[in-house]
């Protein structure tokens, strides 16, 4: 099996908050997902969609994503999930736009294979 990571940044304002390893996907939803690692500008109440699985707002659409290999990602959501216990951590989600950009970026990754092999 193939082994597919994708890193990007996470920005607010061009101001860089943490970056992620996107590794896990949902193909027909065009998601991506993975452990978010923050700086040390990230702020979970100003930045965190989800505290402790708490929702508290939609707070992604003042983020904005990077891969370094493609740039800015056209996406149209943010989520970033923030647990104090280790095991749990944070995480990022990110909702690709029109799923153009998913496919062109994810098409080699092992999950979205098997999800449209079937």
């Amino acid at each position: 099996m193939e082994s597919f990571l994708m890193q990007v940044s996470v920005y607010q304002n061009g101001t860089a908050i943490g970056t992620a390893i996107l590794e896990h996907l949902d193909p027909p939803m065009g998601v991506a997902f993975g452990p978010f690692s923050p700086s040390d500008r990230y702020d979970r109440d100003q930045h965190a969609n989800t505290i402790e699985g708490d929702y508290i707002d939609d707070k992604g659409q003042s983020l904005s994503v990077r891969a370094e290999q493609h740039g800015r990602l056209n996406i149209a959501s943010i989520a970033i999930e923030d647990w104090a216990a280790p095991e749990i951590g944070k995480q990022l989600t990110v909702w690709f736009q029109d799923g153009g950009d998913f496919v062109a970026l994810f098409s080699a990754h092992d999950g979205y294979k098997a999800y449209y092999a079937r």
